[in-house]
């Protein structure tokens, strides 16, 4: 008989929930990496409005236009 191995050591739970917010903090380019809390609400909002539209685009592409309006917004608003 071979003799038993051993199965490697399986992360917590707080490990792969570390690894995973970590592997999400990638941003497409056109998006600013520092954004105020309500940018970034603001940002949701007007995503969520442009899904909701049903426009069949690229999801890329949907949010680099929903941060193009919260510029577009913020600059108005100034």
């Amino acid at each position: 008989m071979a003799p038993k191995r051993k199965k490697p050591p399986t992360p917590s739970l707080e490990q792969e929930a570390k690894a995973f917010v970590k592997s999400k903090k990638e941003t497409p380019a056109d998006v600013p990496e520092v954004l105020s809390p309500l940018s970034a609400q603001l940002a949701a909002s007007v995503l969520a409005g442009l899904l909701a539209s049903g426009a069949t685009v690229r999801a890329e592409e949907l949010v680099n236009e929903a941060y193009r309006y919260v510029d577009l917004i913020l600059q108005h608003n100034k």
